[in-house]
């Protein structure tokens, strides 16, 4: 099965680049909003009730110049005085407010998000895990996530602010002037022009830092992860080099993005400076023929500084739209991954458990075209103790992988007691099932904790029955806390065959029917491996088992042996009638015992 995916990963990395229209992605995020609707509609409020407080002030100063200051009202001077102070007042109170309910909004949004991400990786099949990389994966929950928290705060409602703002700025300078307005507005196609010339670009290049920044998440990932492996070989440097040089991919994609942004912003504040010298000479030239009050002039300069702000604050948040965008469509394009394996809508809960299981017709594919199980049919009845040999590559795992649904077959059916595997819960089938793999993953926490992930309603005392009956008691009240020793990250305070053992306790914990062992005992010592094979003969009375054994020695006593060959069962039988027909097994036999011959001695075998 390995041998199989790696062959064919190139073709499987192959990221599908479908870019997102922006409405499309705007209308997703607005729908995530739909709980916090009446927040919403309040910070919307707000929004309104502070552009109306921040148009008032230009008109209340030209009010006051043109009725008050100019004809030496003191009295009606000091009551325009208040006036203005009391709408300052009242717009620095929603501002409060706003900025209050767009934090309250902002962080639960993306903690729903962050939480349906996690939700669809934990859900998500396992062909979606084989053409991903964990930093990519981790660098979309974070720092995208953080990327759209950031615009969703800062941004989003300043966009709809700044948008009413503008709106509301262009009535009133209507309602003062319309020909010095229309004069104002003669910058608006240019900035129309650099907008759309440049915005397909900071699409490309925000897209290209995600993707970069994902790569060096990655690298500092798989390079903590291996550490042990990196410093063991004296593989520093060459990882320090491929770190920098993803490092410098991620500084070349950020300048090139900057460099953009240099050239927008200039542009954009140049042409606003354009906007307030058309006013300033043609709204001097007004009040020179008397056409307008020196109050109104003041006031429209006032409201044209107001006109190009939000356009200015539009140009700001330019970049970091354009950023959420790029993060918005790779956490989309998690969010709307096909889950392959899912309950059909008549799914059953398993009843109890006989263990009969079947083979019928079983092809499987992981890339299209390429089988790596080519109709397998087997029957493995209840109780039976069954192991499956092979080369690397003739589809072991996998055959075990399909029995407890982790990928579902192309064509053929597994059948458990007569029930087709694809028609029981998944939870319920894989309840049954106890499931040792090949490579042992303990999590953060005690050796208790992770042997109670098998049942995590078992109590200490049950634990330590089942350890002890397996043997394994004693090691593990030696190691410095006993059961209450931690394990470290991913288990790194624990040699591969004490993880080994600790997996192993984990799947005899939940009392399975089915058990299945993927070489889970290769790199176990021979007196360890000894001591388990004794504790599988108790622990295994009434069900039934399958073993991927790469040690042969290991399975001379169970029921039958088949053997996997380019993804087909060759041969199928005991020890003894394998070894006499001299086959593919007798020669996989005869080959190990010559290759640990100069250890010990070759065991007795008169038909060898």
């Amino acid at each position: 099965m390995v041998a199989h995916f790696m062959r064919h990963r190139a073709l499987l990395e192959k990221p599908q680049k479908i870019e997102m229209p922006a409405k499309v992605i705007i209308k997703r995020l607005l729908g995530y909003l739909k709980p916090y609707k009446t927040a919403f509609i309040g910070v919307i409020g707000l929004i309104i009730i502070n552009s109306i407080t921040s148009l008032s002030g230009p008109y209340i100063l030209g009010m006051a110049i043109d009725n008050y200051i100019l004809k030496g009202d003191l009295n009606g001077l000091i009551f325009m005085s208040t006036l203005y102070l009391i709408v300052m007042i009242i717009q620095w109170l929603v501002q409060s407010l706003r900025s209050y309910l767009l934090q309250w909004i902002g962080q639960n949004f993306l903690a729903n998000i962050r939480e349906m991400i996690f939700d669809k990786l934990l859900n998500l099949s396992l062909s979606f895990y084989d053409k991903s990389r964990a930093g990519d994966l981790i660098s979309i929950a974070i720092n995208d996530t953080s990327t759209l928290q950031e615009v969703l705060i800062s941004g989003v409602f300043s966009v709809v602010g700044d948008t009413l703002t503008l709106a509301g700025v262009l009535v009133a300078m209507f309602m003062l002037n319309i020909p010095l307005t229309l004069a104002s507005l003669t910058i608006v196609p240019l900035m129309i022009i650099v907008s759309y010339v440049l915005s397909s670009k900071f699409r490309r290049a925000y897209r290209l830092t995600r993707e970069k920044i994902a790569k060096v998440t990655q690298r500092v990932q798989e390079s903590v992860s291996g550490i042990r492996v990196v410093q063991a070989f004296s593989r520093e440097d060459t990882i320090q080099q491929t770190f920098r040089s993803a490092s410098m991919e991620a500084f070349q994609a950020n300048v090139m993005a900057g460099k953009l942004m240099a050239l927008f912003w200039p542009i954009i504040r140049m042409i606003s400076i354009l906007s307030t010298v058309i006013v300033l000479w043609y709204g001097g030239y007004l009040k020179s023929m008397n056409a307008i009050s020196i109050g109104v002039l003041v006031a429209f300069l006032s409201y044209v500084s107001r006109f190009t702000r939000p356009i200015m604050n539009l140009v700001n948040m330019y970049d970091a739209i354009q950023a959420a965008f790029a993060a918005s469509e790779r956490i989309f394009r998690i969010l709307d991954e096909e889950i392959r394996v899912k309950d059909a809508p008549d799914a059953i809960e398993l009843p109890k458990v006989i263990g009969k299981i079947e083979y019928k017709n079983v092809y499987f594919e992981y890339v299209p075209g390429i089988p790596v199980l080519k109709n397998i049919n087997l029957t493995i009845n209840p109780g039976e103790k069954i192991a499956v040999v092979g080369p690397t590559g003739a589809g072991k795992t996998t055959l075990v992988y399909l029995l407890c649904r982790f990928y579902d077959v192309k064509s053929g059916a597994i059948l458990i007691d007569g029930h087709d595997i694809r028609k029981i819960k998944q939870k319920s089938l894989r309840g049954h099932i106890g499931f040792v793999p090949q490579e042992t993953y303990l999590f953060p926490g005690s050796i208790m904790e992770n042997i109670r992930i098998g049942r995590p309603d078992a109590s200490d005392e049950e634990v330590i029955d089942v350890c002890k009956r397996l043997g394994i008691h004693e090691f593990i009240m030696r190691l410095p806390n006993g059961y209450d020793t931690d394990a470290g990250e991913a288990g790194v305070r624990l040699s591969t065959g004490e993880k080994q053992l600790i997996s192993f306790a984990r799947a005899m914990l939940r009392d399975p029917p089915i058990l299945i062992l993927d070489e889970a005992i290769s790199s176990v010592d021979a007196k360890t491996e000894q001591m388990i094979i004794n504790a599988i003969k108790k622990l295994l009375e009434g069900r039934t088992a399958i073993i991927i054994a790469h040690r042969l020695t290991m399975v001379r006593d169970w029921d039958r042996i088949i053997v996997l060959e380019n993804g087909e069962i060759v041969e199928e039988g005991s020890h003894q009638e394998l070894i006499a027909k001299k086959g593919i097994y007798y020669n996989f036999y005869k080959s190990q015992m010559k290759a640990v011959e100069v250890r010990q001695p070759i065991p007795t075998d008169d038909s060898i």
